[in-house]
C-alpha cells in the first residue's frame, strides 16, 4: 500500500523524517497517498513535499523545481527572484557534476533565507522554504552530492503551475498571468492568455458565478477579494469597444470531420478548440439562436446580447458551421456517422425544467408557467408571454432571480421569491439578490409550496407552509423540515417554479449504445469524456447536471482534446498536464489550498459597482453594470499577490508504471 514515507505540509512534519522525530504529527495531516499513482516517488508545492518512495534524492529534484521556475514562472519583478534562483540553480548544477565546495551548503541557506523571506511572489519564496526542508532533513543528501555528485537516475519530472484562483477556476486560467498583463494596461495579451483556456471573455466576464474569486487568497486574509471576472470583463471590452479583431487567424482545416449536437457553451467551446487543431468542424442546434442557456437562459442585462453575438461571429469567422436541425428528428446520431463524421460530441444541455410534484402542476391552467427555464427562453426568444399583477417565483438560484427581474421589467406590479431555506442558504449570486432588492421584488423565506390554488381554471395562489432549518444535508447546507400547523395561502396570479433543470434525452434510443446514469444524465469516462459508444463523446450539463456556464465550457475544451487523440491515435488519454490538473483538483477538493499567500494586502480594495439608476433598469433589458474604469481595473490588478506556485511531481521513468493516460516526456531527467 503506497504511504507516506516523509514529508513537510504547511506546519505538520510526518514522523519517518528520522532526523527530527520529535517533529511527529498524524498522517491525516496530509493528502492521502491514493490519491497519487504507484509511479510517483515524491512531490513537491508551495505547500511542502511528500516523499513515498525510499529510492530517493532530494537534491535533483530541488534542482528541477528551481530549473522549472527559471524557465516558465519566475516574473522577474524583483531582482531577489531573478538573481536568487539563477545562484541557487549554479551552485546545484555544481554541486551535483562533483565540482562543489565546502560553503556551498552555506551559500544554499543563505539564499534559500532570502528567496524565503525578500521574494516578490509565492513561486520563488516557495522554493526557498523547500531548500531549506531539503538542508534541514535531507543534509546528507546534500553531503554525499557534494562528495561525490549525483548520478544519473531513471526519474521523470511533471510540473504544473498552481495558485487558489487557477485551481478554483474549472478552465484551469492562468489568471495571475492576465490581471498582470492588465496592470500593465496589456489587453491584447491578457485576452491570449484568457483564451488559452477558454474562448469567451466577455460572456464569462459577466455570468461566471467566479469560484476564483471565493479562493482569492486577498479574501482569504480578510481583505475584498480582487474582482477577477470583471477584470476579465475589462480586456473583453476593450477589445470590442475599441473594434479590434482578436488575433486568431484562419488556419487549414485538414483534419477529420466533426459533428457537436448543440451549440451551447459545451458545444462552442469544443468547435473552438477542435478547429484550433485543423478539424472540420459542424455544430448542430436546435434553437433558431446559437449560445445554448446563454442566448435563452439568460436575459440582457446580465448578458448582453451584442457581446455574446460577437464572441460567437468570432467562432463562425474561424470556419465552424452551424447548421440548425433537431437530433431524434431531422437526423439521428447513427446517421451523423453514415455521413462520415469520424467522431460526434453531445452537448445538448439541460433546457428540461424540473416540476414542484405538486398535484394538479400538470393541469394547463392560466396563470402557470411550467418552469423558470421555459419562461426565459420564451422572453430571450421574443415570443408572446402573459404576466398578472403579482407573480410569485419559486426557488433560490439564479434562474429565480433571472425571473424575478425579468417579471419587474415586463411591468408585474409586485413579484415575489419564494424560497425554503434561509437568505444564507441560497444559492444565487448574492450580487443579483441585491439588484432585485433594489428593483423592488420581495423575498420570503423559509417556505414552502404545499399545493396550487386555483379558480375557474385560473391560478390564484399557492397553499405554502412555513419551514425550520434543522441539521446540515448531503449538500452541505441546513436541511428544512415542515413546521406542523403553519399551512397559509400565499395569492398570487402567475406561479413560476425555477427549482432546478434536467437534460431532455428522449432523443437517445437502444441502438445509439449510449449509457444513462441514474441522475439522468450521458454515462461518460471521466478522464475522456467518451460515452459507452466509442468516438461519441459527451460534455456539459447532460453530463455533469446543471452548473454553471465555465464548467460547461471546461468541459467542453476537454472532450475536443480528446476527439482530438482520439481522431489521430484511434485512442485517447490524458495529457501530463491534464494528469496533473487532475491530481491538483483532487488534493485541493480533499485537503485544501496547496498554497497560501505570505505577502499581507498592499492596497485595499476600490471597487465600487456602477450600475444603472434603478427606473432605467425596470423599464428596459440594458446592461445594468458597467464594470470597471480603466484606473479601477488597474488598481484592483495592482493587489494581486501573485500567489501561485509550482506542484512537481517525481515519476519513475519507466512506459509501464507512468501515470494513466501520462505521454509527455520531461525537461530533465535528473541527475
Amino acid at each position: 500500500m503506497k504511504k507516506i514515507r516523509a514529508g513537510r505540509w504547511g506546519k505538520n512534519i510526518v514522523h519517518a523524517l528520522e532526523t527530527h522525530p520529535e517533529a511527529y504529527t498524524h498522517e491525516e495531516a496530509f493528502p492521502s497517498p491514493t490519491h497519487f499513482s504507484d509511479d510517483v516517488v515524491a512531490v513537491m508545492s508551495g505547500k511542502g513535499f511528500l516523499q513515498f518512495e525510499e529510492d530517493f534524492d532530494f537534491v535533483p529534484m530541488i534542482a528541477e523545481y528551481v530549473r522549472q521556475i527559471q524557465a516558465k514562472y519566475c516574473c522577474g519583478k524583483c531582482i531577489t527572484g531573478i538573481k536568487g534562483s539563477k545562484l541557487i540553480l549554479a551552485t546545484l548544477d555544481r554541486i551535483m557534476d562533483g565540482k562543489g565546495g565546502a560553503g556551498d551548503l552555506a551559500i544554499l541557506m543563505n539564499m534559500a533565507d532570502v528567496l524565503n523571506d525578500a521574494a516578490k511572489c509565492s513561486v520563488c519564496q516557495s522554493a526557498g522554504e523547500l531548500l531549506a526542508d531539503g538542508l534541514t532533513y535531507y543534509r546528507d543528501h546534500f553531503e554525499k552530492a557534494l562528495e561525490k555528485g549525483v548520478a544519473e537516475k531513471p526519474v521523470a519530472y511533471l510540473g504544473s503551475i498552481s495558485a487558489p484562483c487557477m485551481n478554483a477556476c474549472p478552465c484551469r486560467i492562468d489568471i495571475p498571468g492576465y490581471v498582470e498583463m492588465l496592470q500593465e494596461l496589456r489587453y491584447a495579451e491578457a485576452l491570449a492568455i484568457i483564451r488559452e483556456e477558454m474562448p469567451f471573455p466577455g460572456i464569462t466576464g459577466r455570468i461566471c458565478p467566479a469560484p476564483c474569486e471565493k479562493a482569492c487568497s486577498i479574501a482569504n486574509m480578510g481583505d475584498e477579494a480582487i474582482p477577477i471576472r470583471t477584470l476579465k470583463r475589462v480586456a473583453a471590452d476593450y477589445e470590442h469597444i475599441h473594434h479590434i479583431e482578436p488575433p486568431l487567424e484562419k488556419i487549414d482545416l485538414t483534419g477529420a470531420a466533426v459533428a457537436i449536437i448543440g451549440a451551447g457553451p459545451a458545444g462552442l467551446s469544443a468547435a473552438y478548440y477542435l478547429n484550433r487543431l485543423g478539424h472540420i468542424v459542424t455544430v448542430y442546434e436546435d434553437l433558431p439562436n446559437s449560445g445554448g442557456m446563454v442566448a435563452v437562459g439568460i436575459p440582457p442585462y446580465r448578458q448582453p446580447r451584442d457581446v455574446m453575438n460577437r464572441e460567437i461571429d468570432i467562432l463562425r469567422n474561424l470556419g465552424i458551421l452551424v447548421d440548425h436541425g433537431r437530433l431524434g428528428r431531422e437526423f439521428t446520431i447513427h446517421s451523423l456517422f453514415e455521413k462520415g463524421f469520424k467522431a460526434v460530441l453531445l452537448a445538448v444541455g439541460s433546457h428540461k425544467s424540473t416540476s414542484l410534484g405538486l398535484n394538479g402542476e400538470e393541469e394547463h391552467r392560466e396563470g402557470f408557467i411550467s418552469g423558470g427555464i421555459d419562461f426565459l427562453r420564451d422572453i430571450n426568444l421574443g415570443r408572446e408571454v402573459s404576466l398578472g399583477d403579482h407573480t410569485v417565483i419559486v426557488g433560490g438560484g439564479n434562474t429565480a432571480i433571472d425571473c424575478a427581474r425579468t417579471c419587474i421589467r415586463m411591468g408585474a406590479s409586485k413579484v415575489s421569491v419564494i424560497y425554503r431555506r434561509s437568505m444564507e442558504e441560497m444559492p444565487a449570486d448574492p450580487m443579483e439578490v441585491e439588484d432585485a432588492r433594489e428593483e423592488g421584488v420581495e423575498f420570503h423565506f423559509l417556505t414552502q409550496p404545499v399545493a396550487i390554488l386555483h379558480h375557474q381554471g385560473k391560478v390564484c395562489g399557492l397553499r405554502c407552509i412555513r419551514m425550520e432549518l434543522a441539521e446540515s444535508d448531503k449538500s452541505g447546507r441546513r436541511r428544512p423540515v415542515p413546521i406542523e400547523g403553519s399551512d397559509f395561502d400565499f395569492l398570487a396570479d402567475t406561479v413560476i417554479p425555477a427549482i432546478g433543470q434536467s437534460s431532455n434525452l428522449s432523443f437517445l434510443s437502444p441502438e445509439d449504445g449510449v449509457e444513462i446514469t441514474r441522475r439522468e444524465t450521458i454515462k461518460v469516462d471521466p478522464h475522456t469524456m467518451m460515452t459507452s459508444r466509442p468516438g461519441l463523446f459527451a460534455a456539459g450539463d447532460a453530463v455533469s447536471g446543471p452548473l454553471t456556464v465555465v464548467h460547461a465550457i471546461a468541459g467542453g475544451k476537454r472532450a475536443a482534446k480528446m476527439m482530438h487523440r482520439y481522431l489521430v491515435d484511434g485512442t485517447c488519454s490524458r495529457s501530463g498536464t491534464e494528469w496533473m490538473e487532475d491530481l491538483i483538483a483532487e488534493i485541493e477538493r480533499d485537503h485544501g489550498t496547496l498554497v497560501t499567500a505570505r505577502t499581507p494586502g498592499r492596497t485595499p480594495s476600490q471597487s465600487v459597482r456602477s450600475k444603472l439608476d434603478i427606473q432605467e433598469r425596470i423599464s428596459s433589458f440594458r446592461e445594468v453594470d458597467s464594470g470597471l474604469t480603466q484606473k479601477s481595473s488597474f488598481i484592483e490588478a495592482s493587489r494581486c499577490l501573485r500567489c501561485f506556485h509550482l506542484i512537481l511531481c517525481a515519476l519513475k521513468d519507466s512506459s509501464a508504471q507512468r501515470p494513466r493516460g501520462h505521454n509527455s516526456s520531461d525537461q530533465r531527467s535528473e541527475d
